[in-house]
């Protein structure tokens, strides 16, 4: 019986001490790790509540090219974008006539 006892504490200290190595070695050897870039940042909700002729929906804009566009919603789902208006950014760059 004393060297079954032995052997079960012998196995269950390496497995302690294996266990340690892996939850210590983050400290000393940290992992670089890099966040991936939402699929839609570029796009602003303008208004979460808009109704655009006659339809009820949300209003949305493209930053990349300053594009406005009305989802709208109907039955609690939503449907193919509508596109509204381009805002003319390019023009802010300019000076005021």
């Amino acid at each position: 019986m004393h060297k079954t006892d032995w052997t079960l504490k012998a196995i269950l200290m390496t497995i302690a001490l294996f266990l340690g190595m892996i939850a210590v070695r983050p400290f000393f050897e940290p992992v670089n790790v890099m966040a991936q870039v939402a699929k839609f940042e570029h796009v602003l909700v303008l208004s979460p509540v808009f109704l655009y002729k006659g339809q009820q929906g949300f209003l949305v804009m493209d930053q990349r090219n300053a594009n406005i566009w009305f989802i709208p919603r109907v039955d609690e789902r939503y449907q193919t974008p509508v596109f509204v208006v381009r805002l003319p950014f390019d023009k802010l760059d300019q000076a005021p006539q």
